[in-house]
């Protein structure tokens, strides 16, 4: 069974006609014709011949599907085949300042390999800087820490949950703890990232809810400099944070885990179309 055959048996069954399908691709009437072949090969009739009208059988209806499918497998091996086309120009991407350090290194040097006539701008701002630069078209990609983006002219192309923790040094009264409260967080001393990033203002929201606040003494836009400053006061940060820049602190978690912001999402969004 040739795909040259199954194509020209799709044509006919679309054109209700041996003449049309065979001047459609450039074929001879008899090379058209061979489907009788087709028919003997699998058995069964495919064609009802009416005078000039061609129609399915119900087993050429059965068949139809099938040929399709073979076709366009067949299209699709060709197509892996292929060399990869080169990529190139700008990739223009706004991320937060705090997680540039954690999230993309590794990231951007397996895209650097896999596109390297690819140049790629990076730009530090907050989610709602990100936002207004995505609908203004100053940038391509936003990869921000935040709840999902509903919004019908954005587009979603990657949503990951990463929880928030809470970090303490080894030396700290809540670090031996297997659980702290919300209240007890909030007579700490915290050094937290700057305003206006959504892990650090859905953190101001919970203690807010139980009528609590956190006031923090010292605020950071480094992620990496905030874990070398543990050491002075309590952080809050993403846990992959906490993993790749504070691999040697304690990290406690609350007891209240419903009320604190574990459920925010590095998400990669960029505009629809």
């Amino acid at each position: 069974m040739e795909l040259r055959t199954i194509n020209t048996f799709l044509h006919i069954a679309e054109l209700h006609s041996f003449s049309r399908a065979a001047r459609e691709l450039g074929y001879s009437q008899s090379a058209v014709s061979a489907q009788a072949q087709l028919e003997a090969e699998l058995e069964t009739p495919l064609f009802d011949r009416v005078g000039k009208t061609i129609r399915l059988t119900d087993a050429g209806q059965t068949f139809l599907t099938y040929a399709r499918s073979l076709l366009a497998t067949a299209e699709q091996a060709k197509a892996a085949l292929q060399p990869a086309r080169q990529v190139s120009g700008t990739l223009r991407v706004a991320l937060a300042d705090s997680v540039c350090s954690t999230f993309l290194p590794d990231l951007l040097q397996r895209y650097h390999a896999l596109c390297p006539q690819v140049e790629l701008v990076l730009r530090t701002a907050t989610d709602d800087e990100m936002l207004q630069m995505l609908g203004s078209n100053q940038i391509d990609l936003a990869y921000t820490l935040d709840k999902p983006l509903l919004q019908p002219s954005f587009v979603l192309a990657v949503d990951e949950p990463e929880p928030i923790c809470v970090v303490a040094p080894a030396g700290h009264p809540l670090a031996g703890q297997a659980e702290v409260t919300l209240q007890e967080l909030a007579g700490q001393e915290f050094l937290l990232t700057e305003r206006g990033m959504s892990y650090r203002d859905a953190l101001d929201q919970c203690m807010a809810a139980q009528g609590l606040a956190i006031k923090p003494f010292l605020e950071l836009g480094s992620a990496s400099l905030l874990c070398q400053m543990v050491e002075h006061g309590m952080a809050s940060l993403p846990a992959r944070i906490h993993r790749t820049e504070c691999p040697r602190r304690r990290n406690a978690v609350p007891s209240e885990c419903p009320r604190l912001p574990r459920g925010d999402a590095a998400a990669a969004v960029l505009p629809q179309g």
